[in-house]
């Protein structure tokens, strides 16, 4: 077997990796690179599931992602077979497969780390993904296989053909193969959400919460993320407030860190997720890191993103947590800081709406009120802000947002940072009201 390596085009905020793999002849044994998975094993997984009977003939492979925080080797797989489409074997052309690894997330630290600020995160975060990442694949597997089993459109998350078991003793073992959304694209998150784009992800996310409503069967299964992860981000901020400055000297965050330094303490977000319990409210299959790369929406003639939703991607660090926790994050990340202080009481409003819907739907009962959701959105926010602001500098260090010098061009940090500060100031304006 032969492989074809050629430099693929990134497109918008959708990084794609540089390897492509061409299979000249079709070899069952193949696997793919870095990973202990053949290609015999995903097309036996596929007739199983389609009960089809064409023989793959061919296939080509190459490794895509969005930034450089996933967990996963990901990778397109298109298939050939024996027979098209139009003979009615209902077997997919291409899939996607996620391979759990800490290469993606190790490599985007490091290039951080190249301006000499942060030189511990890549360690002591390697150290924390090391533990985490099999809860994450489980968390992933658990939430599609439960969402899939509702059979709701509505419900827009990928179709799971297979799911193997993380391995820690075999690296590039353990894998989700799903369905290709290939005709969708995440949003510009640097121009914001659109106004369609965000009613439709509120639609999904109410309707999917609505399903998962105080569902102890399904999640008691999920997994709780470790307290380290929370303890992580104290350990690691001062090397965040060195990288902000740098990047952005005339925005004012070496005055402004410190004054909501409070935000990345474990103890400040571990009482956040405990929220839910005290306030006894009803616990959600929660996402845990909504937003727009996350998110894919259909693409217009032109290959641009339109407003209609098709999928909500990455479950990794799904959880059980509460209402409108995925809302701030998606909010604080991928809309611009004005149009969400403008829009906030207005999006919670539609949330609490179709939630309330969704759950007459299937026969439940809302034991919330639309002040509940604003007190619980309020008391979330500063962790919303922390994750965020936490993500920006390895955000920044995708290859698509470069400008001529190898730097990322100014208007994306610019566009970043200004959501940050807008952001932490609210932090401010809320503590001081006494709402977080």
């Amino acid at each position: 077997m032969t492989f074809d390596r050629r430099q693929l085009v990134t497109t918008s905020f959708s990084y794609v990796a540089i390897q492509r793999e061409m299979a000249s002849q079709f070899d069952a044994s193949a696997t793919l690179s870095g990973t202990s998975l053949t290609i015999g094993l995903i097309e036996q997984v596929l007739k199983n599931v389609n009960g089809g009977e064409p023989t793959l003939i061919g296939w080509s492979a190459e490794t895509i992602g969005v930034g450089q925080g996933f967990c996963s080797h990901i990778f397109r797989v298109k298939l050939t077979w024996q027979h098209d489409v139009t003979d009615g074997h209902g077997l997919p052309a291409s899939v996607i497969v996620k391979v759990p690894t800490l290469t993606k997330v190790m490599n985007g630290m490091e290039e951080v780390e190249k301006d000499g600020h942060m030189t511990s995160v890549a360690e002591d975060k390697g150290k924390l993904f090391e533990i985490w990442l099999p809860t994450m694949h489980s968390n992933e597997v658990i939430s599609l296989t439960f969402l899939n089993g509702i059979h709701d459109e509505q419900l827009t998350v990928p179709k799971l053909y297979f799911s193997q078991d993380y391995r820690e003793d075999k690296p590039g073992h353990g894998c989700l193969i799903m369905e290709d959304c290939s005709r969708g694209a995440p949003p510009n998150i640097f121009e914001g959400l659109s106004e369609a784009q965000l009613r439709q992800t509120i639609h999904a996310l109410a309707n999917i919460q609505a399903v998962s409503m105080d569902d102890d069967e399904i999640l008691s299964k999920l997994i709780p993320s470790p307290d380290e992860f929370y303890n992580s981000f104290s350990s690691t901020v001062e090397g965040v407030t060195l990288q902000f400055d740098m990047m952005a000297p005339d925005f004012g965050f070496k005055d402004l860190f410190p004054k909501v330094r409070w935000i990345f303490e474990g103890e400040t977000l571990l009482t956040i997720m405990q929220y839910p319990e005290k306030k006894g409210l009803p616990k959600v299959l929660t996402h845990g890191d909504l937003w727009g790369s996350n998110l894919l929406v259909e693409k217009d003639d032109h290959g641009k993103p339109t407003g209609d939703l098709l999928s909500i991607i990455d479950w990794q660090t799904a959880h059980a947590g509460f209402v409108v926790e995925d809302l701030g994050r998606m909010l604080v990340t991928s809309m611009t800081g004005e149009l969400r202080r403008q829009q906030t009481d207005n999006i919670l409003r539609a949330y609490f709406n179709d939630l309330q819907k969704n759950l007459a739907k299937r026969g439940k009962n809302c034991s919330l009120t639309f002040e509940t959701i604003k007190d619980a959105y309020d008391f979330n926010f500063p962790f919303a802000v922390a994750f965020f602001v936490m993500m920006v500098p390895l955000i920044l260090t995708n290859p698509s947002l470069a400008d001529e010098s190898g730097k990322p061009a100014a208007h994306y940090v610019q566009a970043l940072m200004l959501r940050a500060k807008l952001a932490m100031e609210d932090v401010l304006e809320l503590k001081q009201l006494g709402r977080c």
